[in-house]
């Protein structure tokens, strides 16, 4: 077992540095809800990390491709309704009205798995809330509850910041895992007008992860 006593902030500073970032870029697309402005072929999956990852959500979820960014070993994901993003009723529909997202970022320095209480305990400190913040304010982030189960972490958190996307709600799950090499944080965000339950939150997002980790079995 590798040797945990690395300073919290450094692990979690380490981790979260390419995280934060990526999530802030995927909150600049959703300030638009990044949904493609006309009808576009409904594709349940896309590859990333230079065509080494691929990304599908469950179904009647679609990859938005205006939104989908992928560069230099970090990719940006949006996942909408199949329905909404082709501007065509025939198009299937998921169960619950949300947006998933997936960020992918390559690294060699962390590893999920072993240092999820490190991460976890990070998140909760004022500097991790910080960098979850889109505001760059901890005060904005609330940690509801977060929790590792086999190689994944799950975090449930609420972000009060101001100009978050229109109509989305500040609560979301997202859940953190390896793929040999890379880092992914995957996320679910519901929306004002029909917000997610936490059993709805918690069973899309652990649907979301899996089907990524079944995808990608080689990595």
């Amino acid at each position: 077992m590798k040797n945990t006593s690395t300073p919290i902030s450094e692990i979690g500073g380490r981790m979260l540095a390419g995280l934060a970032l990526l999530a802030l870029a995927g909150c600049a697309e959703l300030d638009g809800l990044g949904l493609a402005g006309g009808p576009v072929p409904p594709e349940a999956t896309v590859t990333v990390s230079r065509s080494a990852v691929t990304i599908s959500g469950p179904r009647g979820f679609c990859v938005d491709p205006s939104a989908t960014k992928d560069r230099d070993g970090q990719a940006f994901v949006l996942l909408g309704n199949c329905a909404a993003i082709t501007r065509s009723g025939a198009a299937p529909q998921p169960r619950i009205r949300a947006l998933l997202t997936a960020a992918v970022r390559e690294t060699q320095a962390i590893e999920v798995a072993e240092q999820a209480p490190l991460l976890e305990a990070f998140l909760r400190s004022d500097n991790g809330r910080a960098m979850l913040s889109r505001e760059s304010d901890p005060a904005t982030v609330d940690i509801l509850e977060s929790f590792q189960q086999g190689d994944v972490l799950y975090v449930h958190a609420r972000d009060d910041s101001e100009g978050y996307a229109p109509g989305m709600s500040s609560d979301h799950w997202r859940a953190i895992f390896d793929l040999d090499g890379r880092v992914v944080s995957v996320a679910v965000l519901g929306f004002e007008a029909n917000p997610l339950s936490r059993a709805e939150g918690l069973r899309a997002v652990r649907e979301f992860a899996a089907r990524i980790q079944r995808d990608n079995p080689a990595l």
